[in-house]
């Protein structure tokens, strides 16, 4: 069996105990520290003999040569990056220090979100490995860092912390200028569900489909220095269509309160990330640019998945608002989404076997035997 999939496993399985037992905070934060750990070795021990793994390292002994300074800040595009492999070099830390670090930084960040906002860490763990964000953070150091940022941020949108939600975008704008695209959520997750909010997403989604092209011209000048996109196909793509049944199935789990503060904001992330998710039809690009808001997915599935008795236990006041199913209908819908997503994770590690095929541990491979041959 691959050890990608023996990892999502092990996953759910520790999870699956502790959504048996006594859901305490204590119990729910010792879950999310040992999956934390789990996460942050699997990854942070790899070899970095795969993928752009490897120009990641050209570029940190660039950082870390004679010329250190000329590469360093020869523009402030992406600098974190750089910043960070300076620092790492300067302090005496290899390039597989690096590399765990950013791996348990990930990890942490994840956890940390999960464990104040998410009421169940099996839902959000099983989505965030099988809808590939945690594969992708394989070979993406750049994005990785500055998702792990925005996961910070919208810590602060949940916070009503405007000041340090902006904060913490920036920072993970500079380590992958797309990031800055997050600058929108902090408005975005604020509207409140009103005629005008309905007004505002038909107008939305008319322009995008209308000005798709220029659309894209834009963000191609402002993110990806002026590449030339060319849509591939003139309908919507089968991963934008998932999305969107996925939201779908959300209004009827948990249709939308006003006073249903924390739910009603992610989903308004939702909806951007959709809206991005189009523009995949001319570039994969635009999959990496709408998962700074669709990883939070990790939040969504398991508020839709958060039992009516549960949510009036947490919330009194909603207790007249809430849709109620029966425990066994949980269960049913809850079996169907795991089958779901061990078959899409299944397909998505066997599209991804060109970075995982050189997937190794560090105790499996000397990469710098190999380098430059």
């Amino acid at each position: 069996m691959d050890k990608q999939m023996i990892l999502l496993l092990g996953v759910m399985a520790i999870t699956f105990v502790y959504t048996t037992g006594r859901e305490t905070k204590r119990n729910k934060k010792l879950c999310i520290q040992v999956i934390t750990v789990v996460l942050a070795c699997f990854s942070g021990l790899r070899s970095w003999w795969m993928g752009d793994l490897i120009k990641y390292y050209t570029l940190y002994t660039e950082c870390n040569g004679v010329g250190w300074r000329d590469r360093v800040f020869e523009n402030y595009t992406n600098i974190g990056i750089r910043l960070l492999f300076r620092g790492a070099g300067f302090f005496g830390m290899s390039f597989e220090i690096c590399i765990f670090i950013i791996a348990a930084f990930i990890a942490i960040t994840l956890g940390v979100l999960i464990y104040k906002y998410s009421p169940s860490p099996y839902w959000s763990y099983l989505m965030f490995i099988a809808m590939g964000f945690y594969i992708f953070t394989f070979s993406g150091l750049k994005q990785t860092c500055a998702m792990g940022f925005v996961m910070l941020a919208m810590i602060e949108i949940l916070n009503n912390r405007p000041g340090k939600f902006l904060i913490w975008t920036f920072i993970a704008g500079a380590f992958h200028a797309p990031a800055f695209i997050f600058l929108a959520a902090y408005p975005v997750a604020k509207k409140k569900m009103d005629g005008m909010y309905i007004a505002i997403m038909a107008l939305v989604i008319g322009a995008v489909y209308l000005f798709r092209g220029q659309i894209v011209e834009l963000l191609a000048e402002a993110y990806y220095e002026g590449e030339k996109f060319y849509a591939a196909s003139g309908t919507i793509g089968g991963r934008a269509l998932m999305m969107i049944f996925i939201m779908a199935f959300g209004l009827f789990m948990r249709p939308l309160r006003r006073d249903d503060v924390t739910y009603r904001q992610v989903f308004n992330l939702m909806v951007v990330a959709v809206i991005i998710q189009y523009f995949s039809m001319y570039d994969n690009v635009f999959s990496r640019l709408s998962d700074y808001y669709y990883q939070f997915i990790v939040l969504f599935m398991p508020l839709i998945m958060e039992e009516g008795e549960h949510q009036a236990l947490v919330q009194p006041e909603r207790k007249n608002t809430i849709r109620y199913f029966t425990h066994n209908s949980y269960v049913l819908i809850g079996i169907i989404i795991t089958l779901f997503a061990l078959w899409y994770y299944s397909s998505y590690i066997g599209s991804s076997q060109t970075i995982l095929q050189d997937f190794r541990f560090l105790w499996q491979i000397d990469p710098y035997s190999l380098y430059g041959q």
